[in-house]
């Protein structure tokens, strides 16, 4: 397959550049012959076009565009024209597909891709603080932390302790691979500023409660800390009670658990997913030029990739459409509004 990304803008100026770049580094990988330039290639086997604002509405061969937003009845107008010749639109969620849809565009000449991102940024660590010492009886149960250190993730979670005694403490969790401030001695000017810098406050011990505790919720600090004493007289300040150490390792795993679903939502949004998707609608497109499949089973193997959601093929909702269509319409008039009222001031 020969691939032509016919990107409008300087690919090194801005987010669509991006996009061209990304896409060009991905398919290459894949042993896709692929390039970027300014204009389509009529030899290439798909021009896929960055974005379809600029999109001229010549057939080079089978032209993709690239659907951002469309945000006003004009742009509706265009996108329209555009895909009578165009193969297919690719959006950038499910939403704009489906209201695309609804807007009269057929659907089988529309699909979906999300975004990918760079997976370079490191993932926000949940910030533990810890402000106490360590007695010699061990009612603190400072035990708890020597567990947590083989039994929670280090790239999920950091550790702050101010107190005396800790230290022991402090060497397991930096040997586990866990980033850990340590202030040894009590610091008031230091206190007062660890404590607004904590995700949680956790305390081990059930000997009446812990002023931690208190100064944690002033500051609007979540809780881990054990339902005892003056703890219980804050009415909802303690968010996560627990009692034993595996009521504690519950938590933490509670906590994980929310991490992983907010991570996972976009595990395969990477720009490799994403060309390998881009080259899924493709080869369908080929395969219907080529004879391979009939329209029917295009359709079918699309909607497959992307199905609509409460949106039925060529039964679209007329009211909602016309909603919508004044909607944009709206827009446009108010975007013609501005400009024109700008170039009066200028």
């Amino acid at each position: 397959m020969k691939v032509r990304i016919v990107c409008y803008e300087d690919v090194n100026a801005w987010i669509l550049g991006k996009f061209a770049l990304k896409m060009e580094e991905n398919l290459t990988e894949l042993g896709i012959d692929v390039d970027i330039a300014k204009e389509a290639d009529p030899t290439a086997d798909i021009n896929h076009h960055i974005i379809y604002a600029n999109y001229n509405g010549l057939k080079s061969s089978n032209d993709v565009l690239m659907i951002t937003h469309i945000d006003d009845y004009k742009k509706l107008v265009k996108i329209k024209k555009q895909l009578d010749i165009a193969s297919i639109g690719i959006c950038m969620s499910r939403d704009t597909m489906n209201k695309l849809v609804e807007l009269g565009v057929p659907s089988f000449k529309l699909t979906f891709i999300n975004p990918a991102h760079d997976g370079v940024i490191k993932k926000k660590k949940i910030t533990i603080g810890i402000t106490c010492r360590v007695q010699e009886d061990g009612r603190k149960r400072e035990i708890f932390v020597t567990k947590l250190a083989n039994d929670i993730d280090p790239e999920l979670f950091r550790f702050k302790i101010m107190g005396e005694n800790w230290q022991n403490q402090v060497d397991c969790l930096i040997a586990n691979g866990f980033e850990v401030e340590y202030t040894p001695a009590f610091d008031y000017q230091q206190y007062t500023e660890l404590i607004p810098a904590l995700d949680y406050y956790l305390y081990f011990g059930q000997d009446e409660g812990q002023m931690g505790f208190i100064d944690a919720l002033y500051a609007g600090v979540k809780t881990i800390v054990t339902p005892q004493g003056y703890h219980l007289d804050a009415p909802n300040g303690i968010v996560h009670p627990y009692e034993s150490y595996q009521d504690l390792l519950s938590v933490f795993e509670e906590i994980t658990k929310k991490i992983k679903i907010l991570t996972d939502s976009i595990k395969t949004w990477n720009w490799l997913d994403y060309s390998k998707k881009h080259l899924m609608v493709w080869e369908l497109i080929l395969k219907l030029n080529n004879g391979e499949i009939d329209q029917d089973d295009y359709e079918k193997k699309l909607i497959a990739l992307t199905p609509l959601e409460n949106v039925k093929m060529n039964n679209i909702n007329r009211f909602n459409k016309k909603v919508e269509e004044k909607k944009l319409k709206k827009e446009y008039i108010r975007h013609l509004f501005y400009k024109i009222k700008n170039k009066i001031y200028e």
